[in-house]
């Protein structure tokens, strides 16, 4: 409403210039500048405006969360994940006393500082979690001590983890832990580690997705290897193929119709599923059609 404001000023200012250039005259020449004047008066009522209307809004730190406030009212949050929440979801839910923020239903309070934590800072306080409770996270007191030791490593020296969201010890893959983190443009990613890694503190890469052409490639053969004869798999790659990326997990997953002789010699009709992560087969499934 104001741009528009300032838009239809600008437009007057404009036209009363041109009256003076059109018209000559001493009278005519006073009737523009008290008209100007007028308009001067108004921009300066705008000016006020503006400057009273963003006067009250402030950002805070808390905790580890990005909090702006109009008054005492919360209008934005960014979490610590990168999460940005504003509008309803905000005020309905957080409260701000003048000192912390508090959700409405986890109740405790995270205090306020108008000085924003230092690198550092954050790092230890996120990468701290694991030790605090252990068994939140599926380990053992010893595995989140060294999961707190290299996850604050790798927001230190990799950009895939500029802030650590969360970690825990794997229930499907044995022996395993995953690192989701979020890189500087909020980008999840996820890493995947073992007690040795752990351990000896070398940094892996997160995963990513192959391209769609390579997943495809990848799973026709991975799914003619474990046919019964192989020589009569024939897949429907142009019309029977669908592939999809899992960004946050660097994964593919492709599925592909195909045709293959059973241990009877009957031709019969498949489906075959393939879920990759950084282009190696986790997971090949085959089922009838």
């Amino acid at each position: 409403y104001l741009a528009r404001l300032m838009a239809n000023v600008g437009h007057q200012v404009q036209h009363l210039g041109s009256i003076e250039l059109d018209e000559t005259g001493n009278l005519e020449e006073k009737v523009v500048k008290q008209k100007f004047n007028g308009c001067g008066s108004f921009i300066a009522l705008l000016v006020v405006l503006l400057v009273s209307t963003g006067a009250d809004a402030k950002t805070l730190t808390c905790g580890l969360k990005k909090v702006t406030l109009s008054g005492n009212t919360i209008t934005k949050i960014v979490h610590e994940d990168g999460t940005v929440h504003t509008g309803g979801s905000v005020s309905n839910n957080w409260t701000y006393d003048g000192k912390a923020i508090t959700h409405r239903i986890m109740k405790k309070p995270i205090s306020c500082s108008s000085k924003a934590k230092s690198r550092d800072e954050v790092i230890a306080e996120l990468s701290d979690r694991f030790s605090k409770n252990p068994k939140s996270h599926g380990m053992t007191a010893r595995e989140a001590d060294l999961m707190g030791e290299y996850t604050a490593k790798l927001m230190r020296e990799n950009n895939a983890c500029h802030l650590l969201v969360d970690a825990a010890k794997s229930t499907s893959r044995q022996g395993m832990f995953y690192i989701d983190c979020n890189d500087k443009q909020s980008n999840t990613k996820r890493f995947w580690v073992s007690e040795d890694d752990l351990a000896g503190g070398s940094l892996k890469q997160a995963a990513t997705r192959v391209s769609t052409g390579d997943a495809i490639s990848i799973c026709n053969a991975q799914l003619k290897a474990r046919t019964t004869n192989p020589s009569t798999y024939d897949p429907a790659l142009a019309l029977g193929t669908t592939s999809r990326v899992i960004e946050r997990t660097g994964r593919n997953v492709v599925e592909i119709d195909f045709e293959a002789a059973n241990a009877f010699g009957a031709v019969a009709k498949y489906v075959g599923r393939c879920i990759l992560e950084s282009g190696s087969p986790i997971e090949v499934t085959i089922r009838d059609r």
